[in-house]
């Protein structure tokens, strides 16, 4: 068995709403793009961040503090990534039409 590199950041959530479902859906697409382990989790609560649906199981409120876990080669990318989606509040600029 090879040795996994893991990539570990806490991330806070700043957005007035939390994680609802359009923040979790972003973590997703994200995560999704990733071939190995995305995990967040929230104390005891971990969540695959591949899975809408898990992710919506932690509850995340503004403020809440959680841990993310990247396992795999490139793993800090994603980390970095997944770190400015938080730390924007998930705004995402759109060009105008």
């Amino acid at each position: 068995m090879s040795d996994a590199v893991i990539h570990r950041r806490t991330l806070i959530v700043v957005n007035d709403q939390g994680l609802h479902f359009r923040p979790c859906q972003m973590i997703a697409v994200a995560a999704q793009q990733h071939p190995g382990s995305v995990i967040l989790s929230r104390g005891s609560i971990r969540a695959d961040a591949k899975s809408l649906l898990e992710l919506l199981t932690l509850v995340a409120e503004k403020e809440s503090v959680l841990e993310l876990e990247v396992i795999g080669d490139h793993g800090d990318e994603l980390a970095g990534k997944m770190s400015e989606l938080f730390s924007s509040g998930f705004e995402v600029s759109h060009p105008p039409v």
